[in-house]
């Protein structure tokens, strides 16, 4: 059985039931068809984009943990293996810009740290695959 961890985005479509979000991927997380985590970095980054106004969501923390039991995703913590990887994870030049968020740069980590294939729509991680990332790009 395979194991993903989920970017920020594929969870707020999947709660959201966003058509952004690929109709196999989303059958796939609500057949249980793998094992599937959402990173304690994914509810940071939500809960301080909530708090900023960056984004509006009809899920508080509660429901957000209420709706990842429901869909048997488990939550995974931020641990030492996953620091000093993202210790070691360079500072990619894409663009001509510096990747530098620190969410996406750790949930990047964390993947390669537990060697869980990332599910994700960012255009930046498929430049990481050379340091090790396994992703599945959510194609609509």
């Amino acid at each position: 059985m395979n194991t993903y961890l989920l970017d920020t985005h594929i969870l707020i479509w999947l709660m959201e039931e966003d058509n952004f979000l690929n109709k196999n991927i989303r059958e796939d997380i609500e057949y249980f068809q793998h094992s599937y985590y959402i990173s304690v970095e994914s509810l940071r980054e939500i809960v301080i984009l909530q708090s900023r106004n960056k984004i509006k969501l009809d899920y508080n923390l509660d429901k957000i943990i209420t709706f990842l039991n429901k869909t048997q995703i488990c939550i995974l913590s931020t641990d030492l293996n996953s620091i000093k990887e993202l210790e070691k994870l360079p500072i990619l030049e894409i663009h001509g810009k510096t990747h530098e968020d620190p969410f996406d740069r750790m949930l990047i980590a964390q993947s390669i740290a537990e060697k869980y294939t990332i599910i994700s729509s960012d255009k930046k991680f498929p430049y990481y695959n050379k340091c090790g990332l396994k992703l599945l790009v959510n194609e609509i």
